[in-house]
């Protein structure tokens, strides 16, 4: 997502909060060869403008809720002036 490129990721831990299935990249089951394969063709079928459309939706999101900013001023929270 740092890269602007669509991802395909599996649904562990806190990655299904980062990848919005569809529009920024792909979740699979851990696990599930068949799920993968699928994603594996969706992704490979796209045309390189929706490729990159979708990359600039991931960062776009990754920036606005991920950015060491963005994280910061999370931390300070209450705190902040």
């Amino acid at each position: 997502m740092a890269l602007r490129r669509p991802v395909l990721a599996t649904c562990v831990a806190g990655i299904p909060a980062l990848v919005q299935h569809g529009e920024d990249g792909w979740l699979c089951a851990p696990g599930d060869v068949d799920a993968l394969a699928a994603a594996l063709e969706d992704l490979l079928s796209r045309p390189a403008a929706e490729l990159q459309a979708m990359g600039e939706v991931g960062h776009a999101g990754m920036i606005e809720r991920h950015s060491v900013d963005a994280s910061a001023a999370r931390l300070a929270g209450p705190f902040a002036a």
